[in-house]
């Protein structure tokens, strides 16, 4: 018995490129650049019960990353240091007070950051999402903190 031996035709020639047309576009639609509009948004966070002088560690200028997932968190533009101060119950006058608390200071951070807007979302580089009142984990060149957004500037 004589093995039949394969030959390549027209139409097999046809179907290889119709395949390889296919999967080309298939990729170029799958893979294309998305063009993502982006806005400045000028955020600010407050970073409680840093140790007194820790203030001066924050530069305008600084590249922030969150702490937690490394995210990139925005340029520092204005670091303003006030005291660090807690409310605390009077029982003898029976009133709420505001006391500062000695040896600790208060750090508001101003940063500037390209954010992409989804519906009420805003996240820097599409990843960091920003918030007021939601908690942050910061970390900066040299040092490290958290707190909370307090405010939100478009």
């Amino acid at each position: 018995m004589e093995k039949k031996k394969f030959r390549i035709n027209f139409f097999d020639i046809v179907i290889a490129v119709v395949i390889i047309a296919v999967a080309g576009g298939i990729y170029f639609f799958t893979n294309k650049e998305k063009v993502v509009e982006t806005k400045k948004l000028v955020y600010t966070f407050e970073l409680n019960s840093l140790p007194e002088g820790f203030t001066e560690n924050i530069k305008v200028g600084d590249k922030l990353t969150d702490g937690v997932k490394n995210y990139n968190m925005g340029t520092v533009i204005a670091v303003e240091k006030t005291d660090y101060t807690v409310l605390s119950t009077d029982y003898e006058t029976n009133t709420i007070r505001e006391n500062v608390v000695p040896g600790k200071e208060r750090a508001v951070v101003t940063v500037e950051a390209n954010v992409t807007e989804t519906g009420a979302d805003y996240k820097v580089d599409g990843s960091f999402l920003v918030k007021t009142g939601l908690e942050v984990n910061v970390h900066g060149p040299g040092y490290a903190g958290s707190g909370y957004i307090i405010s939100m500037e478009r």
